[in-house]
Parts: structure tokens; C-alpha cells; sequence
């Protein structure tokens, strides 16, 4: 009896310490955050997602009473933040800016990834869609981008275009141009949007894939020839699109979104999802974003989840033709 007696006992303390642990944990779900969340950029600063992030972290240190501290860690196309928040601890306070670029394109070019795209972060949500045009700067000839392919294929190997980093959807932008039109450009890679702004500005380098390039146009610093993008952004209504342009095939979709390491508490997530949307909804925030040539596209965990599966299924095989690799 007294054997039973103590199983028995051994039961209910173990049954009571297991529901005394989910108490602890949803405690700390409902109480998040205690303490300074950090929002890692993957990418060099001065670019469109580091802006993204620093709204995002402004608002959110007000509304969950916490701040919230952007942390630039770039290289490697992105690989090494991400791989930062993958080995961090799942309780929230060590978060990623994601991309299209990180997230869907980068695992087909870098094949020794220490990560895996799906399977080691937590989709929070998905906060912008990217608008990417086609700069030159104003020494070039061509005006369209008809007249840039012709260009390119009277001078081939000779005219460049400017990325953030290879691997970087700015890369896989201009290697599609490449596939769709036969046009033989040469790929010259910097650290950083911040750095490839400067010289094409300067007239270093011809061209850029970018999203940062409306301010320079504004400036007459860029003339902006096309949007990778399927309608024409706003702010430029007699900018066509590469559709437009002569390229129906041309389809490069990008995007910007919130995750966090593998394994995160379920309401945490809900919880920072919930004021992800809320900075969205601001219409002095989407004011902002515009500048940075974006534009909210909110959704739920779930949402996100599936576009990340769903675009590296699709951006497999255009890597595959453009022959992308990562060194």
C-alpha cells in the first residue's frame, strides 16, 4: 500500500508541477515583454529595410512598453543575421526583418545555409510589399528599357547594375532581366543598398535594381526606366512596368516580413503580430513606408508562412536558369 500510496502521490505532484509550469509560461506570454526586444537587420545600414525596421521599432517600444532596438548585422546576402536569430533563444525577444531575398531566394543560391529558411524561424507576419524599379543614372543613353536591352547588347559585359549583396532579390532582380532579355549585364555587387545608392547617384556604377531609387529620381540623380512590380507604383504613373515594357514574363515579387527563431510561444506571436498590424494601420506610418517604396501588406502568422513556402517553390526554378551561386 505504501508503494501505490507513493506513486500515487508522485502522480499528483507531477500532474500539479506540469500545470503549475503552463501557468509560469502562459504568465510570461501575457506579460511580455519585461525587457528591450532586438529587431535584427540582416543587410548593411542605410537601406529600405533597416527604414522599415526602425518604424516598426518606434512604434512598438510604445505600444508594448518596451523598447525595441534595431540591430544591424549584415553579410552573406543576409545569411548571417538570419542565422543570429535561428541559434537565439524562442522567447521573443530577439526578432528578424525577412525578405524575399533571405527567405525564398538566398536558400537556392547558398546551398551551405547553417539554416533553413522554414523550418528554423516562426512567422510573425507579413508588413510590406516591395516596389523594386529599374534605375540608370541620367549618363546613360537609353529611356527605356527596350533601349537598354539594345544598349546592353551592342556593348555586352560592359554596363553594370548595382546590388545590395549577392544572393539579394536586387541580384536575382537584375539576373532575371538578364534571362528575359538576352541582355549581357554585369552583376557588381556591394555590402549594403546604402553604398549602391551612393554610386549610382554618383554615376560609379549605370544601373540598380532597387526600391530606394523614387527619392533619387525626385533629386534627378536616377531616371527610373520600369517597376519589376505587376502595377505601376504611384507616385510614378508614367513609369510602366517590365510587363509593359516588352517582358511579359518578367515576375519578381518582393516582400518584407517579421519572424523570429523556431519554437516561439504562440501568443507572443499573436501578441507582436497584433501591433505589427497596428503600425501598419497608422496612416502617418503607411505615409512613411511610401517613402521608402513600399506598401502595407499585412497578414496573420499562417499567411505568412505559407507565401514563404509558396515563393522559394517559385523562385527555385528562376535561380536555377540564371544560374545563381553564392561564394
Amino acid at each position: 500500500m505504501l508503494k501505490g500510496q507513493l506513486t500515487r502521490r508522485m502522480a499528483l505532484l507531477l500532474a500539479a508541477a506540469a500545470v503549475l509550469g503552463t501557468g509560469v509560461i502562459e504568465a510570461a506570454a501575457q506579460a511580455y515583454p519585461t525587457k528591450p526586444v532586438k529587431i535584427i537587420v540582416p543587410f548593411a545600414p542605410g537601406g529600405r529595410v533597416e527604414g522599415i525596421a526602425r518604424l516598426l521599432a518606434n512604434s512598438m517600444s510604445i505600444d508594448l512598453g518596451q523598447p525595441f532596438v534595431v540591430e544591424s548585422r549584415a553579410g552573406a546576402g543576409g545569411a548571417i543575421g538570419s542565422d543570429f536569430v535561428a541559434k537565439a533563444a524562442p522567447d521573443g525577444y530577439t526578432l528578424l526583418l525577412v525578405s524575399a531575398g533571405t527567405h525564398a531566394i538566398l536558400p537556392h543560391v547558398d546551398k551551405k545555409l547553417p539554416y533553413d529558411s522554414v523550418k528554423d524561424f516562426t512567422p510573425i507576419a507579413n508588413l510590406v510589399e516591395g516596389f523594386t524599379f529599374l534605375g540608370a543614372h541620367p549618363s546613360v543613353e537609353a529611356r527605356t528599357v527596350a533601349e537598354l536591352v539594345a544598349l546592353a547588347k551592342a556593348r555586352p559585359g560592359t554596363i553594370g547594375f548595382a546590388s545590395s549583396g549577392i544572393g539579394t532579390y536586387g541580384h536575382f532582380a537584375g539576373e532575371l532581366l538578364k534571362i528575359s532579355s538576352g541582355a549581357d549585364l554585369m552583376h557588381v555587387p556591394y555590402r549594403g543598398s546604402g553604398p549602391a545608392l551612393n554610386d549610382i547617384a554618383a554615376g560609379h556604377v549605370p544601373l540598380m535594381m532597387a526600391g530606394e531609387l523614387v527619392e533619387l529620381a525626385k533629386a534627378g540623380k536616377v531616371r527610373i526606366l520600369a517597376t519589376t512590380n505587376e502595377r505601376r507604383w504611384f507616385e510614378l504613373p508614367d513609369v510602366p512596368t517590365m510587363k509593359e515594357s516588352g517582358f511579359p514574363q518578367f515576375t519578381a515579387h518582393s516582400w518584407i516580413g517579421l519572424a523570429g527563431p523556431a519554437g516561439m510561444n504562440p501568443e507572443i506571436v499573436a501578441k507582436l503580430n497584433a501591433a505589427a498590424g497596428k503600425v501598419l494601420a497608422d496612416p502617418k506610418a503607411q505615409e512613411q513606408l511610401k517613402t521608402l517604396g513600399v506598401l502595407p501588406n499585412f497578414s496573420s502568422p499562417a499567411e505568412f508562412a505559407t507565401r514563404i513556402a509558396a515563393d522559394r517553390a517559385v523562385y527555385a526554378e528562376i535561380v536555377a536558369k540564371a544560374n545563381l551561386t553564392f561564394q
